[in-house]
């Protein structure tokens, strides 16, 4: 995209043979006629990402020695299940998954310290010995190892993967149950939390990933229907569940990633009406959240206001993109006071630029990768170079995570 530099030219040469060591680099893992039809990112660039690596393109070469060491890592590493560790699920099933909510703590008024009570902004450490933890480990492990494996060529990061995939949804044995009704539990509360959906979120790659392995042979056609099945199921429970209908009317960043999880796993688990039926809503939900002036006033009520308006900002582009593999195109989408997405991006640009103040609450400094994947994202979503444009202007290199710049990479002119 950008910042190329003289001395790059002669890195080169030496980056690739550390990287692409395998004696089948960049073999050929699928037809070469067909793009694999990736659904959060953009199947039918990735032959335009091959060659750019082979060519050298050094932010592309860098995206992969990220990847790559990564997926070396988690050849090391055993596979992760939601089964063997942490602490048992009110429902006795081991298989169900079980974490606890970031922002409760003990009251230090009680003895017990329970009920919990609620510190917004203030993640309790506790919460990561919890399923929230295991679920990280899986999902860092499967968006490391395909893309090794699928842009090297090296089987070994493939299997591995299989492995991994194969632990967390399919063996009998080991598998989750395709629900997250006690995601986020708050000690001492008897309710179940319709938060804890969002940690599905953290799934989003794993369904390209799956996707990729379809030209696999390791990756069997059986392995691939039970997967789509698995999140099929778990979309079904998603708009069946009190937990799930619970977080289907919140009206801030929950509802819209709600709905963007929603949206990719039924697109995915091959259930397109629940997919298309919720893509029909989000007028109503773009309209509730976003106001005349671009404000979004259910985010500015955080301790964090600017980092979850970004957030909110990125789940109703991300949303708006899904809705294009079914022709519904809420990109062009416009109230008639005016209220739209775009609406609500440029409003957040100049405090994220630094040109403006922040008017809300922001007690530490923005998480800057939030702000650079809401621009990638709106760049390729609206089709328009200016979002581009100013990923140049915010601090740093302006990249998103190696698994965005391999797998959704910007139009090659930008």
């Amino acid at each position: 995209m950008r910042f190329k530099t003289p001395i790059i030219a002669f890195l080169l040469p030496a980056l690739l043979s550390l990287i692409l060591s395998s004696p089948h680099v960049l073999a050929q893992t699928s037809d070469p006629t067909k793009a694999p039809a990736l659904i959060a990112g953009q199947g039918n660039q990735l032959a335009r990402v091959k060659a750019g690596i082979e060519a050298g393109n050094p932010e592309l070469v860098a995206a992969l020695k990220k990847i790559v060491k990564d997926a070396d890592a988690a050849l090391k590493k055993p596979t992760t299940n939601v089964v063997d560790e942490g602490a048992m699920p009110p429902s006795g099933d081991p298989h169900d998954y079980y974490s606890y909510s970031p922002y409760w703590w003990p009251d230090p008024e009680k003895p017990d310290g329970l009920p919990y009570i609620w510190r917004d902004g203030q993640i309790n450490p506790d919460r990561h010995t919890s399923d929230v933890s295991r679920i990280e480990s899986m999902t860092d492990a499967v968006t490391s190892l395909v893309p090794a494996w699928y842009f090297t060529g090296d089987d070994r990061y493939a299997e591995k993967a299989v492995q991994q995939l194969r632990a967390w949804f399919l063996d009998p044995a080991t598998k989750m149950n395709p629900n997250i009704r006690f995601g986020q539990k708050r000690r001492g509360h008897d309710y179940n939390s319709h938060s804890g959906v969002i940690e599905a979120l953290r799934m989003r790659w794993v369904v390209d990933c799956a996707i990729l392995l379809e030209s696999y042979p390791g990756w069997t056609e059986k392995d691939a229907r039970n997967l789509r099945k698995w999140f099929g199921e778990f979309s079904t429970w998603m708009v069946e569940s009190f937990e799930g209908r619970e977080e289907a009317m919140q009206p801030n960043n929950h509802g819209t990633w709600y709905n963007y999880q929603l949206i990719l796993f039924s697109i995915y688990g091959e259930k397109p009406d629940i997919a298309r039926s919720h893509l029909e809503l989000m007028p109503t939900r773009i309209f509730g959240q976003v106001f005349m002036d671009g404000r979004q006033p259910q985010e500015l009520i955080r301790t964090n206001a600017l980092d979850y308006s970004i957030y909110n900002a990125r789940g109703l582009v991300g949303v708006a993109r899904l809705g294009q593999h079914l022709d519904i195109d809420l990109f062009a989408f416009r109230s008639t006071e005016g209220r739209c997405i775009r609406l609500a991006l440029d409003y957040l640009t100049p405090f994220i630029l630094g040109d403006e103040e922040w008017p809300g609450m922001q007690v530490r400094p923005i998480k800057k990768s939030g702000a650079t994947q809401l621009y990638w994202a709106a760049a390729i979503g609206f089709q328009d170079r200016e979002f581009a444009k100013i990923l140049r202007k915010l601090p740093g290199d302006g990249l998103p995570s190696p698994i965005v710049q391999l797998l959704d990479p910007l139009p090659e002119a930008w």
